[in-house]
This record gives structure tokens, C-alpha cells and sequence, in this order.
């Protein structure tokens, strides 16, 4: 995966015509691998995406856990534990031909993805369309499509089909 404050640098906004540049955030679920699958079928459709992989740690303020452990032992753990989860999807891309570079944004999770999407210059953020339930939605997808972001929010089922 490489040095992580390496892969912190911005890069250029895409030229009309380029190529995709999607943001898929990455966590410990087997649904936010469903994106994977989305790259996989642009890239079979003839139009190879450009992929940034983002893990967000929420910043941890808990006493209970601050008594113990310093901010930045915090910090480490959760870069070290975002690594595996990027590696591995990384993997499954590269398994398709595909590369892709890897983010860790410490931060709220909305916040933090739509941040770097903006930051990164991407064209779509790609979110599994998992069902929620109740009157009061509180899935990850449901709160990107209700927070302003000039990059839109594709919704993808496991196979990597969207959501219309």
C-alpha cells in the first residue's frame, strides 16, 4: 500500500473526455466491495475507471479508550487496520487489471468521503445501495444523498449493476 502520507497528494482536476475517477470508500463489510465490482464492468465496457480506495476512521473521543492509549497510538491502529481492508480490495482489483490508489482520511465518515471526492476531483462516489429500514434511514448512501456535494453518489448492487 505504500507510505500513507505518499498518498495524500492531490492530483488535477480530469479533462473533459478522461476517464472516470471514482471514489469507493472502503470498510470492514463485504457490501462496500460491491463497487468493485461497478469498476470492474466500466472497465469491461470499454471505459476503464481511474480508482481512489478510501478507508475513514471516525475520531475516537472517548475517554474510556483516551485513558489508555494516546491519540496517535489511536491514530496508528487504525491506519494499520485500514491497510488490510485497502490492500485487499486493491487486490481484488488488480485480480481485473485494475490499479488503484489508496486513501486513510481520519474523520467523520460523510464528511470525510465527500471531502477527498471533491478534493480528488471525482467524477462519481460509489456507495452499496444496502436496504435500511424505519422512518428514519441512517444507512451510509442514504446520508451522502442528503448532504450537498458537487460529485455525484452512484448506488451499486453485489453485482455491480446501479441502482436507478
Amino acid at each position: 500500500m505504500g507510505n500513507l502520507a505518499e498518498m495524500k497528494h492531490l492530483h488535477p482536476a480530469p479533462l473533459p473526455g478522461a476517464r472516470p475517477r471514482l471514489l469507493i470508500p472502503i470498510d470492514a463489510t463485504e457490501a462496500s466491495r460491491w463497487a468493485l465490482a461497478y469498476a470492474r464492468r466500466l472497465a469491461q465496457a470499454g471505459t476503464p475507471p481511474e480508482i481512489c480506495l478510501l478507508f475513514v476512521a471516525e475520531p475516537v473521543h472517548s475517554w474510556e479508550v483516551l485513558r489508555f492509549y494516546t491519540e496517535e497510538e489511536v491514530r496508528r491502529h487504525f491506519q494499520q487496520r485500514s491497510a488490510l481492508f485497502l490492500d485487499e480490495a486493491a487486490a481484488r482489483l488488480q485480480e481485473a487489471g485494475l490499479a488503484s490508489r489508496s486513501f486513510f482520511r481520519e474523520a467523520e465518515t460523510v464528511p470525510g468521503i465527500v471531502d477527498l471526492a471533491e478534493e480528488l476531483a471525482c467524477t462519481e462516489i460509489v456507495v452499496p445501495a444496502t436496504h435500511w429500514l424505519g422512518v428514519f434511514p441512517t444507512g451510509l448512501a442514504r446520508k451522502l444523498l442528503q448532504r450537498p456535494c458537487a460529485v455525484p453518489v452512484t448506488l451499486v448492487r453485489e453485482d455491480g449493476s446501479t441502482v436507478v
